[in-house]
């Protein structure tokens, strides 16, 4: 019975972590249209502006980072990998020990934070350099004499 229960928080959690990655495809979708949206048109402060892609890339980026911690942590509570290996061996030999490494494909979600990290501070340094120069050409008006203003 604790075998089936194990099983099944075992397959649950792999549930888990495909639907997180699948919504973090999406949201990754999302922003990128969005980013696509606003390289077109004039972006918006709206939530399809700027404010929109900070949300999806952050979310991608949470999600992707709670199925990379997920992951592993299932492997090591549930011995999947040494579940794995009696299925796959057709010896009966005693287990002694295990050690679990991950491919590329589990290490490119990595680069996919990253990725998300460094697109939200691009995103940012440049709406703030806007702002700064949307402010240094007003200030001119402000500091000419009245009589010039007048005409």
């Amino acid at each position: 019975v604790a075998e089936q229960l194990s099983s099944t928080a075992a397959k649950s959690t792999n549930v888990a972590i495909i639907a997180m990655l699948v919504l973090s495809l999406l949201s990754s979708l999302l922003s990128s249209g969005f980013t696509c949206t606003n390289a077109v048109s004039n972006p918006y402060q709206t939530f399809l502006g700027p404010i929109g892609v900070y949300t999806w890339n952050a979310l991608c980026g949470i999600l992707t980072l709670i199925a990379m911690i997920l992951f592993p942590v299932n492997i090591e509570v549930n011995s999947l990998s040494v579940e794995l290996a009696r299925a796959c061996s057709s010896s009966v030999q005693p287990h002694t020990s295990s050690a679990h490494t991950y491919g590329y494909s589990y290490w490119i979600m990595l680069l996919i934070i990253f990725l998300n990290i460094g697109s939200i501070i691009i995103i940012y340094f440049y709406d703030h350099a806007r702002y700064s120069k949307k402010k240094e050409q007003e200030r001119p008006i402000e500091n000419a004499p009245k009589d010039v203003i007048l005409f």
